[in-house]
């Protein structure tokens, strides 16, 4: 149990540094010194993330045996999905590196943040805690959100990084909430910290900084690719 949930952290924390809509709003509240608004909507985002994993982890179940089958039955399989990982990735970081696509990028995910409080404040809600999940379920709007989601739990339930049980699955997607919340805790802290001496283009930074991790892993993934894959059982 104690393995899924340090995965669960692990994976939260990794795929909470794209910016997002969240990112956007957690940074506005950190850079005004009001850390408990930032916060409660960085955990209201991480129970949302939570409750999308849970769907995940169990809606993988399906697909969990047939991935074990492609992944025994064809070494070509796990060669292939890292190499498109990687080309994701690639892809998605020299997008965020670009200054023109960054800038585009960051203009438009802070409208969509904006236009998520306008909502919140004509429903008469105003608090961060309700406008954090306002902002999360948008994600569902995404046709790619769940079932990437799904494909990457099953992937980890086929490879046995995650043992397919209830308790096990739990323990995942907990973990996965509490890696978002350890993500913008850390960033929240350095922003106020650091927020008299940041500069202006701030977000377009963030946005580099995301594309270089991107990139970083996206290096990492091809390594493990290329030592991990037995080349004589391909050819």
């Amino acid at each position: 149990m104690i393995s899924s949930l340090l995965l669960g952290i692990a994976g939260g924390f990794v795929l909470s540094i794209p910016p997002g809509p969240l990112s956007i709003a957690v940074t506005r509240q950190a850079l005004s010194g009001t850390f408990r608004a930032g916060f409660l909507m960085a955990v209201a985002a991480a129970a949302m993330d939570v409750v999308y994993m849970l769907i995940a982890t169990f809606a993988s179940s399906a697909i969990v045996l047939t991935l074990r089958r492609i992944i025994a039955g064809s070494p070509w399989f796990p060669l292939i999905f890292q190499a498109a990982c990687v080309v994701v990735l690639l892809y998605l970081g020299i997008s965020f590196l670009t200054p023109k696509k960054s800038e585009k990028k960051a203009s438009a995910i802070q409208e969509r943040e904006r236009q998520q409080e306008e909502r919140a404040k004509s429903m008469g809600r105003t608090s961060p805690f309700f406008i954090g999940l306002l902002i999360a379920v948008t994600n569902l709007a995404s046709p790619t959100f769940l079932p990437s989601m799904i494909t990457f739990v099953g992937f980890l339930h086929a490879n046995a990084w995650i043992e397919n049980s209830f308790l096990m699955n739990v323990a995942f997607s907990f973990g996965f909430g509490m890696g978002t919340t350890i993500w913008f805790f850390l960033v929240m802290r350095t922003l106020l910290h650091f927020r008299t001496r940041l500069p202006a283009t701030l977000l377009t930074g963030i946005y580099r900084f995301a594309g270089g991790t991107m990139l970083l892993f996206a290096v990492v993934i091809a390594y493990h690719a290329v030592t991990a894959t037995v080349w004589k059982a391909l050819f």
